[in-house]
């Protein structure tokens, strides 16, 4: 049986140099070689934030990590308007789920079971960024459906690190 080793990303404990910024561009800091062996894993995650106002959901939500696409090793890619599948650090979707539909309130979530894993060697990138982008072209940060827009509400990241053999 494999190993899994868990990472907890709290947008409220983010590095002091982003502790300012609007949670959709986080810096967290962890060292990678004190908590994972020198090994290949599968990279799965778990999301959930704080209330959001959507209403029609205009935009899709896209959580991207910087440490997936380092020493141009790809991990994964995406489309491009220029008919070429380019590098990508993407690690995936969150969907909302409703709390009250007459007030547009919705949390946004994502199990390990609704994106595909994410085949990598241990990080070596300690310090790193996590944002939440949309799915417009070209990209932005994602900003909720209110009449004055915000930014995701803060969340939870779970990184799950399955060992592979």
């Amino acid at each position: 049986m494999s190993k899994n080793y868990n990472v907890v990303l709290n947008s409220n404990y983010c590095t002091f140099d982003t502790v300012g910024n609007a949670v959709y561009n986080k810096n967290y800091y962890i060292d990678w070689s004190a908590i994972l062996p020198d090994k290949k894993f599968k990279l799965t995650f778990s999301f959930v934030s704080e209330v959001n106002y959507v209403d029609l959901l205009t935009e899709i939500p896209i959580i991207s990590i910087d440490f997936l696409n380092m020493a141009n090793i790809i991990r994964s890619n995406q489309s491009s308007i220029s008919y070429q599948a380019i590098s990508s650090n993407i690690l995936g979707l969150v969907f909302p789920t409703n709390i009250d539909t007459n007030a547009h309130h919705a949390y946004f979530r994502a199990d390990k079971s609704f994106n595909p894993p994410i085949y990598l060697s241990r990080p070596n990138q300690n310090n790193f960024n996590v944002k939440i982008n949309d799915n417009n072209n070209p990209t932005g940060y994602w900003l909720d459906d209110n009449t004055i827009p915000g930014s995701m509400s803060n969340y939870v990241l779970i990184l799950s690190f399955e060992e592979c053999d």
